[in-house]
């Protein structure tokens, strides 16, 4: 950057968490690089905004101009027409046209007129100016963009943000910006690491020293050198221990935004907490104290690592209570898993047990929630041909662990706990695995559950809590989906698409809406669950557009009404291979089908009856009637078979017969004044669309 054209904003705030320092991350370059195109503060050709976040401090630096740029300002007003009586520029000005002009600052002698626009308009200089004066609107329309989950007011404060602003440097180039902006006064005066160093504040000579003032002052801003630093270190460390660090509750990422002055430490536990199962020790070292593990192979090494913000000379003094804490939490894992062991999963499942516990003020307990998932577990292991009693074995168990002291203690080892302790109960191995694997797939890219009895268990977890929520009218709402609903939807569609289940979707999903009606919550009526079922194809939509299938082939194939998901995805993708194609006989087809719907419409439907051939007078009506008889029943019955691209072959054989139907020369009027041949028309009209009609709406095709 340009020395003396660099900008840098600082704001200064209390311990800001992890989860508002990725918002600001996310919002922070786009937000500062418009408002200065907007001020035609912007360098042309100039690096992008360079945005840095930590857990103190957030700051930008991006190329400005020192002024902004005079410019010839024109303000419209209203049409000639109303602006002067009678539409004419010589007469008096109206109303309209006064307003206009006080409200622009000018005399009504002023006014101009666009011949071209039809429109009046005024026309103002303005002069340069210089960014100290423009940049302080700025900051504040920037902070009062910024979108946080939580944002709070503080204090007496009238500004509502995530943490309250404690200091703000502003500086462009080797000039200070002095101002007032939410309670604080902006100048060059940055706070060095709360603890480190014998300064506490110190004064940035410019802008592009920000980074070395505050290194001087023992804080890296930069968060991408505070990770290269820290999994460096950990790399280290991890190494000098003969193994591997791991991070598989992806907790380095909030570490970053923890610290100032990243250092890396070791420290050690007793090797007699290894005999908790890995998952367990390891998420008792990261969901609270956010410590990596470190493997020697396969093996866990009875040592962590983690990162402190402090100096490294200080890790001999405050390393026994890293120690301390974690051997606390880890004696409390080991006498809670024990203690659930032995009471023992069937307990837990019990009614006194879960249904003691709520699952939804609306929707009755836990256990309620259990019978509910049972049903519809039930009702898709008869359809899929799975072991029923190993489907209800995992269906009774699956919510049982909610209750365990382990879950209640870290709730993220939910399920798997219970697959422990199911396993403790002699229960069979594929009962264990679908406990464990209930919540999965946890997004568009994450571990599917296994097939057979875990599988059926995910969906049925996932079926039941979308009629659930759906019946106790908690659907989402735009941005709003606090139970996961969306997510649930993309698993139920990933599971049957990917392991291609026959899962006759309405069968399931009315077993749904019956086992929450017997138990008297909500609403699960048949527009309900309608309701669900297009919000799970909605999904399958959004899947399909996500590999390039044309949103209006997946309209057309969706009106198909097809009993299974799989089926619809794979004629939307045949129908949209089909239309890339530019088979003049399927583009027949469409328009003929078009046309057809007109004429019916127009007509006001069909009389009853079939078509009678004896009413023929044309012999392209005798044609079409024959390559009917020919396709309709083919087409049919390979739209049965998945064979979507013989249908749509089959489909487009029909294209030159209806093609030469409505064309001119053959003298075929549909709309004949002779009654029973136009309702006979009319028929064959019909029969054409019905005989498409297992491909679905295809008049959806733009092509």
């Amino acid at each position: 950057m340009s020395e003396d054209r660099t900008l840098l904003w600082e704001v200064g705030c209390e311990e800001l968490p992890a989860w508002a320092c990725d918002a600001l991350e996310r919002q922070l370059p786009a937000l500062v690089r418009d408002a200065l195109v907007e001020a035609r503060l912007q360098v042309e050709g100039a690096e992008d905004v360079v945005a840095w976040v930590g857990p103190r401090r957030f700051s930008v630096l991006v190329e400005a101009l020192p002024t902004q740029p005079a410019l010839r300002q024109r303000i419209d007003g209203p049409p000639v027409k109303i602006a002067f009586e009678g539409g004419d520029p010589s007469a008096a000005p109206s109303r309209a046209a006064i307003g206009f002009a006080e409200k622009s600052g000018f005399a009504v002698t002023e006014l101009q007129v666009d011949s071209g626009r039809g429109t009046v308009y005024v026309e103002r200089d303005l002069p340069e100016v210089p960014i100290a004066d423009v940049w302080p609107k700025l900051a504040d329309e920037i902070l009062g963009k910024l979108q946080f989950a939580k944002p709070m007011r503080w204090g007496s404060s009238p500004w509502r943000f995530v943490r309250p602003i404690r200091w703000m440097v502003t500086l462009h180039g080797g000039h200070a910006l002095e101002y007032e902006c939410w309670g604080v006064t902006s100048g060059r005066t940055t706070r060095t690491h709360r603890f480190l160093g014998a300064e506490r504040t110190v004064d940035v000579p410019e802008a592009d020293r920000y980074a070395e003032t505050l290194r001087g002052g023992y804080v890296v801003a930069n968060q991408e050198l505070r990770r290269t630093a820290i999994e460096r270190g950990l790399a280290a460390a991890a190494s000098e221990l003969g193994g591997d660090y791991g991070d598989p509750g992806n907790v380095l990422k909030e570490v970053v935004h923890l610290v100032e002055q990243p250092t890396v430490i070791t420290g050690r536990f007793d090797e007699r907490y290894l005999e908790l199962p890995e998952r367990v020790l390891v998420t008792a070292m990261q969901s609270h104290q956010r410590y990596l593990p470190v493997k020697r192979g396969a093996t866990l090494a009875p040592a962590f690592l983690t990162v402190m913000n402090a100096d490294p000379a200080a890790v001999a003094t405050i390393l026994p209570g890293y120690e301390r804490v974690l051997a606390g939490r880890l004696d409390d894992a080991v006498f809670s898993f024990e203690r659930d062991r032995t009471r023992g999963l069937d307990d837990m499942a019990t009614d006194a047990s879960l249904g003691a516990v709520a699952f939804h003020a609306k929707a009755g307990s836990l256990a309620d929630r259990r019978d509910r998932i049972a049903k519809v577990a039930e009702e898709i292991a008869g359809q899929l041909g799975v072991d029923a009693a190993q489907v209800a074995d995992a269906a009774r168990l699956a919510k049982a662990d909610q209750v365990s002291v382990v879950v209640q203690e870290f709730a993220e080892l939910e399920g798997y706990v219970g697959s422990l302790y199911a396993h403790s109960g002699g229960y069979a191995a594929e009962v264990c695995t679908a406990i464990d694997q209930q919540f999965l797939p946890r997004g568009l890219d994450s571990q599917l559950p296994e097939a057979g009895v875990p599988a059926v268990l995910a969906l049925a977890d996932k079926l039941e809590l979308l009629v659930t929520m759906f019946a106790i009218g908690e659907q989402p709402t735009g941005s709003r989906d606090p139970h996961a609903l969306r997510r649930a939807a993309i698993g139920v569609s990933r599971i049957v698409l990917e392991h291609d289940l026959p899962l006759d979707l309405d069968a399931v999903l009315a077993t749904a809406g019956a086992a929450v009606h017997t138990q008297g919550f909500g609403t699960p009526d048949a527009e309900r669950l309608i309701q669900v079922r297009d919000f799970i194809l909605d999904r399958v939509e959004k899947r399909l557009s996500d590999d390039g299938v044309r949103v209006d082939a997946v309209r057309a194939a969706r009106a198909a009404d097809l009993r299974y998901l799989q089926h619809l995805d794979e004629l939307a993708r045949a129908i949209d291979i089909e239309v890339r194609g530019g088979d003049v006989r399927f583009t027949q087809v469409l328009e003929a089908q078009g046309r057809a719907r007109n004429i019916l419409a127009k007509a006001g439907g069909v009389a009853d009856g079939p078509v009678n051939d004896e009413l023929f007078q044309s012999p392209v009506e005798h044609e079409l009637h024959q390559v009917l008889d020919a396709t309709t029943e083919p087409l049919r019955q390979a739209v049965l078979d998945r064979d979507f691209a013989g249908a749509l072959d089959a489909a487009a054989s029909l294209g030159p017969a209806v093609d030469a139907f409505f064309a001119k020369e053959t003298g075929v009027m549909v709309m004949t004044d002779d009654q029973p041949v136009q309702d006979n028309r009319l028929r064959l009209l019909a029969a054409v669309i019905e005989a498409t009609a297992p491909l679905g709406d295809l008049s959806q095709l733009q092509v």
